[in-house]
């Protein structure tokens, strides 16, 4: 038993809706690919199935399938500098356009899914499906079957530099499309390790950097501004994983290495995305079971050493989380061709596992009770369809340990309100950010989709909904079969759904806000309710969880935000995204946020959500506003300034109003002391707040701003002096 992971039962990954408003947020990952079905299928059955955030959108993403070829060595001097060899981007499908359906998943084929005998046939209506030959690829080339010789590489990708479907004039030209040669350096003499003679090299296993083709046109740039004279964005590479057939190179960019003086035929030291030669057969299907990005790691092989501490493998060790092997085809009750893995005899004497299917040994170490190799037909290939065995994929669960919790949601709102973050789906030390090689750096976990709308409430919300879930479902969503989901998280809809978000005023002083003295305090308690469409359910409660708002005031120098402070259940989410706005706070606070994790604020009656301490720093009578945040981001995906949750559309109300402006007259002018009367203590004052003409008001001096132009000069002195009792 080569892993310490807990054990899989049967599976659950995420789901919920396709919002019709802002853009879906979360994560995605590569989940099945059938390279090379039995038979005649390739023209019809071949597909990639991606697995994330339900109605994550797609924009930005494309999925590339490179071939490493089948011969890495040829004949001393064989090859000329401009040689081209079949290592090529076979196929590139851009995702622009595209979500993951409400059941988290989305298939893309070669085949057209619908009427008569379909070739997908398990597609479930709650997934997502396009037939990828209708899918932009660059334009090199029309789009075909997936190229099953030899070693490959898939990748799912975003921010890639050069032309996109989005932008086909970027004067970069095409970087990434169809057709285009990803590995052409040609060495010699090297050493032919089987036979000990020198040969010619085509390629070498790394993906060319920013360099040029034999042919001097630039080629793949996986280090975006990082690259000299090249200014675009970087890459990122969300997910890959990469098999070696026969002599081919596999082009995994990740420098972690697994398995290290392993003394196993089989498992020879290998990149962290690379899967185990399968010894005996090329893998025609993949279907993954599993994702990790945190905890011990996997124990390595006999005999060998992991690079994480205590030497045991890395957490999203490729070969741990892939069943992977040759197919059979049969017949649903339709006469659909359907397809199962072959668990047929391996003769090969170096394979780990006597089949033509592999599957991680933490699912063959139970006798059977996991993964069944005794019947011919035991693990059916679903696309759109969850992955029998597969362990939960669970929305919000951004570190990817397999639950959401704590950890998950301090993430989340260690970067919210950043404009783009991808999370380390590696070790706890692993670097965050957004700079630095790709080809170096951890892989990202992209939690934002697009990067329009940044790290924010949405993201945030799957957190909150999701805390403590453990299979990762939506109620009412179809997973593995036609059967809705009975069991998980409830998220009912938004329709009728409303909240009122209400102020309450207390002055310690006493005074009334229509005549206030220079220094009085103002203490402005916001409070919110679910005023319509209350659910509570046990389960379902749909509580406020959120608030992102701004405060208003109408004109400066007459009060400021001294403070604002979360109440009850409510913790800041960010404290250093709230901004002060005009001269140190006097014209308001934007960006005022906080959660909490509980589902019950607000339903049966008003709650606390923050209290705001303003203080009067002058003359003058102004407006005071509560309102949703105006920040671009926040406008898009939390329109109304709250989320509820147990909620589709992300958390969003239908609707929600506020309070009406607080008017607030401030200040006797001249009154520094605040005791009601201009006297010979406020004219000690007066002297260091001169600033002259048009030279701002000093902190604390807005008293004496007799003519409101923003200075304290000879004109208010001459006012003063006419107020001086």
């Amino acid at each position: 038993m080569r892993s310490n992971a807990p054990r899989a039962c049967a599976a659950a990954l995420c789901a919920a809706f396709v919002l019709d408003v802002a853009p879906a947020r979360g994560v995605v990952v590569l989940n099945e690919i059938v390279i090379n079905p039995p038979g005649s299928l390739d023209d019809s059955h071949e597909f990639i199935e991606l697995l994330g955030t339900p109605g994550k959108k797609l924009d930005g993403y494309a999925i590339a399938v490179m071939n490493g070829g089948v011969t890495k060595y040829f004949p001393l001097n064989s090859l000329p500098s401009s040689a081209t060899a079949d290592m090529e981007i076979d196929e590139f499908f851009s995702l622009d356009g595209l979500a993951l359906g409400a059941n988290g998943l989305l298939v893309i084929g070669i085949g057209a899914n619908g009427g008569g005998i379909t070739p997908y046939p398990q597609l479930l209506p709650d997934a997502s499906f396009r037939q990828w030959t209708t899918l932009w690829n660059g334009g090199l080339d029309t789009p075909g079957k997936l190229n099953n010789d030899g070693s490959i590489t898939v990748m799912l990708i975003r921010n890639r530099p050069g032309q996109t479907q989005a932008d086909p004039l970027n004067s970069a030209g095409l970087r990434w499309g169809k057709d285009i040669d990803q590995d052409g350096e040609i060495s010699r003499p090297v050493i032919d390790p089987q036979n000990g003679m020198p040969r010619d090299q085509y390629g070498n296993g790394a993906i060319d950097q920013g360099e040029l083709d034999p042919l001097g046109n630039p080629t793949l740039d996986l280090r975006g501004s990082q690259t000299e004279g090249d200014f675009s964005d970087d890459l990122e590479i969300v997910d890959e994983f990469s098999l070696e057939n026969d002599r081919g190179w596999e082009h995994d960019l990740d420098s972690r290495e697994v398995d290290s003086n392993s003394l196993v035929a089989g498992l020879p030291p290998r990149k962290v995305h690379a899967l185990d030669d399968a010894q005996g057969f090329n893998p025609d299907g993949l279907s993954r079971v599993d994702y990790r990005t945190k905890g011990p790691g996997y124990a390595p092989a006999a005999g060998a050493t992991g690079q994480l501490p205590g030497g045991n493998n890395w957490q999203d060790t490729a070969t741990e989380q892939w069943i992977r092997g040759d197919m059979i085809e049969g017949l649903d009750d339709d006469f659909n061709s359907i397809l199962f893995y072959d668990n047929g005899p391996n003769t090969n004497p170096a394979a780990i596992q006597p089949y033509r299917v592999n599957v991680p040994l933490w699912l063959d170490d139970n006798a059977g009770a996991d993964y069944d190799f005794t019947q011919s037909s035991t693990y059916e290939i679903m696309p759109g369809r969850v992955n029998p065995l597969a362990v939960p994929f669970i929305p919000g669960d951004s570190d990817r340990d397999g639950d959401c919790d704590a950890d998950d949601i301090a993430k989340i709102t260690a970067v919210f309100g950043d404009d783009d973050w991808f999370f380390s789906n590696s070790f706890a030390e692993a670097p965050e950010g957004k700079g630095g090689d790709p080809a170096t750096q951890t892989r990202p976990w992209d939690v934002d989709a697009t990067g329009d709308n940044g790290v924010e409430a949405s993201d945030l919300q799957w957190a909150l909904n999701f805390q403590g879930n453990t299979n990762g479902r939506i109620v009412g969503v179809q997973y593995d079969s036609p059967v809705p989901a009975a069991s998980g998280v409830v998220l009912n809809p938004n329709a009728g759904t409303a909240c009122m978000v209400t102020t309450s005023v207390h002055v310690p002083s006493g005074r009334p806000l229509s005549s206030l003295n220079f220094g009085d305090e103002i203490e402005l308690t916001v409070r919110g309710q679910v005023s319509a469409g209350a659910n509570i359910a046990s389960g379902a409660e749909n509580g406020i969880m959120q608030f992102m708002h701004d405060l208003e005031i109408s004109a400066g120098g007459v009060v400021r935000v001294a403070s604002v402070q979360p109440l009850g259940a409510f913790a800041v989410t960010r404290a250093d995204i709230q901004a002060p706005t005009g001269v140190d706070g006097d014209l308001g606070m934007e960006r005022i946020n906080g959660h909490t994790t509980s589902f019950t604020e607000g339903l049966g009656s008003v709650s606390d959500l923050y209290r705001v301490a303003l203080e009067v720093v002058g003359p003058g009578s102004v407006h005071v506003i509560v309102s949703a945040s105006m920040d671009a981001k926040f406008v898009a995906s939390t329109p109304f300034g709250l989320k509820i949750g147990h909620t589709q559309s992300y958390g969003n109300p239908a609707a929600a109003s506020y309070p009406g402006a607080l008017a607030v007259t401030g200040g006797i002018p001249g009154d520094a002391d605040g005791d009601g009367d201009v006297d010979l203590a406020d004219f000690a004052e007066f002297p260091p707040c001169m600033s002259g003409p048009a030279g701002g008001i000093l902190p604390d001096c807005g008293v004496f701003d007799f003519d409101a132009d923003a200075d304290v000069d000879l004109e208010d002195y001459a006012a003063f002096m006419m107020a001086l009792d």
